[in-house]
């Protein structure tokens, strides 16, 4: 039996298209109909947009591109002010993926986007699906264009039983047997607002839908077992011991994360047991050893803690507290350094330290 879709291969994305016209959403990155959007716009969205939701990367995006206009004007900017301007969108291995690309882009390609995926995907942090959005939309070439919103929606249009984290591939396939031959951009950018406001996930809108016609699952109450998924694995639990040392003064230790692993190149209060192979904690500390002491100071354990979600897996935050007197005392070595609070915006500050930080203030210590 043919499939829906299979009788309709030319009418979807000229359907789809016409259904854009009508009800593209409006975004600071993305330009009119027919029109091509800025590239640099596009790379930055698109960066911003990995992993994160658009209604949280709108206000980052507009203050990016009020604080550094060009590609050339990041390149150029001071690493430390992109963190604290990143602070809070999570991921933070992009944005130094993204200063690392913008200098690259200024320095051998004269600040012009490359309108060519092999040199895109030479780029830090820039893979498949960012290096073809680009493409698509800012240069309108004939790019493939496949995230999870665009999985799902061919994943209920030829009704794929076989589950998401294995058809992926047959998926691009298939998907690739639409791209009109004009209009590239804005068909790619019809699939992401038909992922994103009508195809969605838990409650599709199918009855608003413009190629339901072509549909296998379409206004049927099956439409919500796709894509079909392999049984969730359950999240890892990590145990971190975070270090929380203050002068009389207020002032907060700090340190800055090297590039690599979770938190890379981010300021954050020093840790242990958590983001690493090595010294793993395999439960909560409930005292600080001296093996586990940081400076060999006395340090005494918050009676709350912290839980913190990241992708793949759950951080139980064990927060030691310890007050010192004479912070010159410890002779201290960069990267650590002492912070005053009225400072902490200017850093850049990952969501678990905000947390952790805020306990603190909330929490009535007594000091030495």
């Amino acid at each position: 039996m043919k499939s829906k879709i299979e009788d309709n291969d030319l009418k979807i994305s000229e359907e789809l298209l016409n259904w854009y016209d009508a009800n593209r959403r409006v975004l600071p990155w993305r330009a009119s109909s027919y029109k091509f959007s800025n590239p640099y716009h596009v790379l930055l969205s698109e960066i911003m947009l990995q992993q994160t939701l658009v209604a949280t990367v709108i206000p980052y995006f507009l203050n990016f591109i009020k604080k550094w206009p060009t590609i050339k004007h990041l390149a150029r900017a001071d690493f430390n002010s992109i963190t604290s301007a990143w602070a809070g969108l999570g991921y933070y291995r992009r944005a130094k993926n993204l200063h690392e690309t913008a200098k690259i882009i200024s320095s051998e390609y004269n600040g012009n986007i490359p309108n060519d995926m092999q040199k895109l995907l030479a780029l830090p942090g820039i893979g498949n699906y960012t290096a073809s959005a680009i493409t698509a939309i800012a240069f309108n070439s004939n790019a493939n264009v496949v995230d999870g919103n665009i999985e799902r929606i061919f994943s209920r249009l030829y009704r794929i039983e076989t589950p998401l984290e294995t058809s992926k591939n047959f998926i691009k396939n298939i998907s690739s047997k639409h791209i009109p031959h004009t209009r590239n951009g804005d068909y790619a950018q019809a699939l992401m607002d038909l992922g994103a406001t009508i195809c969605i996930s838990k409650t599709p809108r199918c009855t608003k839908c413009p190629i339901i016609f072509a549909c296998d699952v379409g206004a049927k109450d099956e439409a919500t077992h796709y894509p079909k998924r392999l049984l969730k694995k359950i999240k890892n639990t990590r145990y971190g011991l975070f270090f929380c040392l203050l002068d009389n003064q207020g002032d907060l230790l700090f340190t800055t994360n090297d590039n690599r692993g979770l938190l890379a190149n981010m300021d954050v209060i020093p840790s242990k047991g958590w983001n690493g192979n090595e010294g793993m904690m395999i439960s909560p500390p409930s005292l600080v050893t001296k093996e586990l002491s940081l400076f060999n100071l006395e340090w005494e354990i918050l009676p709350n803690k912290i839980t913190h979600i990241f992708s793949h897996f759950s951080l139980d935050c064990t927060i030691a507290y310890c007050f010192i007197k004479n912070k010159k005392d410890l002779q201290l070595k960069f990267p650590y350094r002492f912070v005053n609070k009225l400072d902490f915006k200017k850093l850049g500050l990952p969501s678990v330290m905000k947390k952790i930080i805020n306990l603190i203030n909330k929490s009535k210590l007594d000091k030495c």
